[in-house]
């Protein structure tokens, strides 16, 4: 019997504008330096197959996967509970349901993403490679027959 295996990219959003002492932070968009990083995230990951691109629905997020989905023709799905106001829990279940026979795309905050990787490698005692979370940077899971085997902090991929 061959084994089923699936990678998660979850991907933090890229650079931002200045969070506004007033509104809604859930609008703010990319810099302009923010724009170029998720161009470059696009290129990067080029050659990854993904089936599904979700995201949190901050602007940011939404902002960051855009080049990526337009290459594939997917559209983003925009999810409440990738936003950085969601539990980690909430998150990690989010990303379970879809990585169970899809490779996906998923773009989130850095509030959360590290707490993930220390849920899962402390649940499922994986091999983690890497450590950080910059803004625009990647970090890739592997599932194999709906089993947690690995994390990989790829980082960013800008020049």
């Amino acid at each position: 019997m061959s084994q089923r295996e699936t990678i998660v990219y979850v991907i933090r959003h890229a650079h931002a504008g200045q969070r506004a002492a007033s509104g809604r932070d859930i609008y703010r968009p990319l810099s302009d330096r923010g724009i170029r990083e998720a161009s470059a995230l696009a290129e990067g990951l080029v050659s990854a197959q993904i089936d599904t691109i979700m995201s949190s629905p901050a602007t940011r997020c939404v902002q960051t996967v855009q080049h990526l989905a337009a290459d594939r023709g997917l559209p983003v799905v925009e999810v409440e509970n990738l936003w950085e106001d969601s539990l980690p829990n909430e998150m990690l279940a989010v990303i379970e349901a879809c990585a169970v026979e899809e490779n996906i795309a998923v773009c989130s905050h850095g509030n959360l993403i590290p707490e993930i990787i220390e849920m899962l490698s402390a649940r499922h005692k994986i091999e983690v490679t890497g450590r950080g979370c910059e803004k625009g940077s990647v970090w890739e899971l592997r599932r194999s027959d709906g089993q947690w085997v690995a994390a990989r902090y790829v980082g960013t991929f800008n020049s």
